[in-house]
């Protein structure tokens, strides 16, 4: 009786053996007509046969056969016969020559040699008058997608529109009033434009200007309103993780603001305005993300942080200072 390990080592070999022989080696036709048949020869023998699909592409498998090669490779010279409905691909050592064409075939002549090793895929495009080769190690698949489309440098435009907060723009005018308060949160455009030197470094300016934000505060018989309109300029360079076509950054630089404060004090049936105008520089910092949906369009999400400050354009001492806070949600487009 044979050993149970002895039986199993032996039917082990045999499979293996079994799978050496089977075919180890892809022709794959593309651009051929579906129903068209194509047929693998090596060394003027035929190894392999498939049909063309209704993609146009056709698949072979086939293996080196024996006593070709002391090891199932080949430095390979290829050649494609056009015979009607048959794509014909010779695989040639290197030191022969392919039969004669058929009367009724028109040869292409591959130049170069060819490295076709145990698992090699040979890709032949046939779509147009000279056929091109491609030869992979391993697996190939026609239908996947090509490379990611990179996001893109140059000079972009952009607009947008979200949320502006300045969470503490009522607190010194309402100090200890109890009934004081306003709207520190408003709606908020933007617009500007980019220049992306590289995929991952560039510079922007942009202007954005929220809606006026308005509080109000009542003491016994007196009251107030307190108005401030904002315009902002941002200046910032802007470091960015590229993902193909979807972008990552951050950004820091310096802002420029100009603001009015308009108050209007009203006790009993009197009322004086005043008005108070403030400009000067800060710094912002943010981030955000855009995704170019196509080459030249893409629609972006961003946050920024911007600390405001300002001294009065008139000659008194008063100063402005406060955060703002933006989402802005918009689009980009790139013109060159």
């Amino acid at each position: 009786m044979l050993n149970p390990l002895r039986l199993l080592v032996t039917a082990a070999v045999t499979i293996l053996g079994m799978a050496s022989s089977a075919a180890a080696q892809t022709v794959m036709v593309r651009g051929a007509a579906p129903g068209d048949t194509v047929e693998v020869m090596v060394n003027g023998a035929v190894a392999g046969t498939g049909t063309v699909d209704a993609t146009g592409v056709g698949t072979a498998g086939f293996a080196l056969p024996p006593g070709a090669t002391a090891s199932p490779e080949m430095n390979a010279r290829l050649y494609v016969d056009a015979c009607g409905t048959t794509r014909r691909v010779h695989v040639v050592e290197q030191s022969q020559l392919p039969p004669d064409p058929q009367a009724d075939c028109t040869r292409s002549d591959i130049g170069g040699i060819y490295w076709v090793r145990q698992r090699s895929t040979i890709v032949v495009n046939v779509a147009n008058p000279i056929p091109t080769i491609l030869l992979r190690q391993g697996s190939y698949n026609p239908n996947a997608g090509g490379p990611r489309r990179p996001s893109p440098t140059g000079l972009v435009l952009f607009g947008g529109g979200g949320l502006a907060q300045l969470p503490d723009l009522f607190v010194v005018p309402c100090g200890n009033v109890s009934e004081c308060g306003g709207d520190e949160t408003v709606g908020a455009f933007t617009a500007g434009a980019g220049f992306w030197l590289t995929r991952w470094f560039g510079v922007e300016a942009s202007y954005t200007r929220p809606s006026k934000l308005s509080g109000e505060g009542t003491f016994v018989d007196f009251t107030f309103t307190d108005t401030v309109d904002l315009h902002v300029v941002n200046v910032v360079g802007k470091l960015a993780i590229p993902l193909g076509p979807v972008r990552l950054y951050g950004q820091g630089g310096g802002n420029w603001h100009e603001g009015t404060s308009t108050t209007v004090q009203t006790l009993g049936e009197d009322s004086q305005t005043f008005e108070f105008k403030a400009e000067g520089w800060g710094w912002t910092a943010g981030a955000g993300i855009e995704a170019w949906v196509a080459p030249a369009f893409a629609l972006y999400l961003e946050g920024n942080l911007s600390q405001l400050n300002g001294d009065a354009i008139d000659d008194s001492r008063r100063e402005f200072s406060n955060r703002m806070r933006t989402v802005m949600f918009g689009a980009r487009v790139k013109l060159f």
